[in-house]
């Protein structure tokens, strides 16, 4: 039977994170990248925007290579221009162009600039945002490509998607931690008793019925997710570990790939999810 109750946020949570990453790749819609960041940031937030440049060229001197350097110097500006932008909206930021390596993939590429920063949240669209967020322990904000439409900065309806395990829970206590005053948190449950789960008491549930396959899942996470309106989505990044009710280990990067939602991934070795741990939010 599907049941649905909307959590609000009373408690204001204003700009939550204290050190982002912006990762520019040249996909990214820039303005709305750039909105998130102000969104998200606390007062006195130390920004850096990081690039990863376009691949070398052969350097043989032809048309390739004078095609090669003109996308680098056009990247460098957009870099700079983004910096800019944010200094006019009282964020200063610096910059790092990432050059490419041949023998590293680009997730290690941009998860080594993150772990060196000590990023509490990565703002971009990685290719790979799941492997980003469990392999630097950082929440990621994902805008998904094609990105029509800017975001709504600070999101108003949030929507948690959740197997009822610990790791979930993280991720339900981080969504109401990112909410704006008056923003609305619906947690939907997938193919578990909403009633055992372990979640705050202030959070109501709508079950979700799908498959027990990757694509069921995701496939019912973000037709609820849409169904419902919402303009951001939230998921644990290890709803699949070894006492957790999915069993299915990827089911956020199969939803990251569906979503035409920004979508925050938490992992559960998250500086903010070890926080809520000690704390004994659960």
């Amino acid at each position: 039977m599907r049941h649905s109750v909307e959590g609000s946020i009373d408690t204001p949570v204003v700009a939550p994170f204290s050190r982002i990453v912006a990762l520019m790749t040249g996909r990214e819609h820039v303005a709305s990248l750039l909105d998130c960041v102000a969104g998200w940031a606390q007062r006195g937030v130390r920004v850096r925007v990081a690039g990863l440049a376009c691949a070398p060229s052969d350097g043989d001197g032809g048309p390739r290579d004078a095609q090669g350097i003109s996308r680098r110097i056009i990247f460098a500006a957009t870099v700079d221009a983004a910096c800019e932008t944010l200094a006019r909206r009282g964020i200063e930021a610096d910059k790092e162009i990432l050059e490419p390596d041949p023998g590293v993939a680009q997730t290690e590429t941009f998860a080594r600039a993150v772990r060196a920063w000590q990023a509490e949240l990565v703002i971009g669209s990685p290719l790979n945002p799941v492997a980003l967020a469990g392999s630097t322990g950082c929440s990621v904000l994902m805008l998904p490509q094609p990105f029509a439409r800017r975001c709504q900065v600070p999101p108003q309806r949030i929507f948690v998607a959740s197997d009822g395990s610990a790791a979930s829970a993280l991720a339900v206590r981080e969504a109401a931690r990112v909410a704006g005053p008056g923003a609305a948190v619906r947690v939907g449950y997938l193919a578990c008793d909403a009633a055992a789960a372990r979640h705050p008491d202030d959070f109501d549930a709508v079950v979700l019925e799908a498959q027990h396959d990757n694509e069921g899942a995701s496939h019912a996470i973000v037709a609820a997710a849409l169904q419902w309106r919402a303009d951001l989505l939230v998921l644990g990044t290890r709803g699949g570990h070894e006492g957790g009710r999915w069993r299915y280990g990827s089911v956020a990067a199969d939803v990251a790939q569906r979503t035409v939602l920004p979508l925050l991934l938490v992992p559960q070795a998250s500086q903010h999810s070890v926080l809520a741990a000690v704390s004994g939010i659960h």
